[in-house]
């Protein structure tokens, strides 16, 4: 059984795959991924009579995203898999929008901040051609993906990833990113 956590956005959204089934909730939650968050992972497990000791894997969004929601996400998802032992996996906001993506041909995500713009690219084959930069302007020329998450498609790329320790997991910042570039 695999967890899937994303609180870089507005909307948490957690997901459990046991088997073939998939079970989705969502919630819009502007500042509250705190409140939210754990009692939305709570509820999954129950309502579909499955025990969390029977996971074996965690996958979180790492963003770039909400600094709070991010957080709080990472946070979540590094304490069970350390306290069950189980393996866990990251995957960026960005990389999720592309991966999520139908659109067979080259295409970027883009978050936008308030003083400039995150950004990747993918090629047809959901190989990454432009590594994640943070810019004051939008200056890739590729068709922009939504900001959607399709959990088994982000689940099927991340499926053969080797199990990360989460003791060395790191949010992927904007802000951090925007500090770097500015040395």
């Amino acid at each position: 059984m695999l967890l899937f956590i994303d609180t870089h956005s507005s909307l948490i959204t957690i997901a459990l795959k046991n088997n073939d089934d998939l079970f989705i909730k969502t919630k819009e939650s502007e500042y509250s991924h705190s409140i939210y968050t754990m009692p939305m992972i709570e509820e999954i497990f129950k309502e579909n009579n499955l025990n969390v000791k029977d996971l074996k894997k965690i996958i979180v969004v790492n963003g770039p995203g909400s600094f709070t929601g991010i957080r709080i996400g990472l946070s979540i998802a590094k304490t069970m898999a350390y306290a069950l032992n189980i393996d866990i996996n990251t995957i960026s906001s960005l990389t999720a929008y592309l991966v999520s993506n139908d659109n067979n041909k080259k295409r970027k995500a883009v978050i936008e901040d308030n003083k400039g713009y995150y950004i990747s690219a993918f090629d047809e084959n959901n190989n990454n051609i432009i590594p994640e930069y943070y810019s004051e302007e939008d200056n890739c020329d590729y068709e922009k993906v939504e900001e959607k998450l399709d959990v088994l498609k982000i689940i099927k790329y991340c499926e053969n990833m080797k199990s990360e320790n989460p003791h060395h997991i790191k949010a992927n910042y904007v802000k951090k990113i925007e500090v770097e570039n500015h040395d």
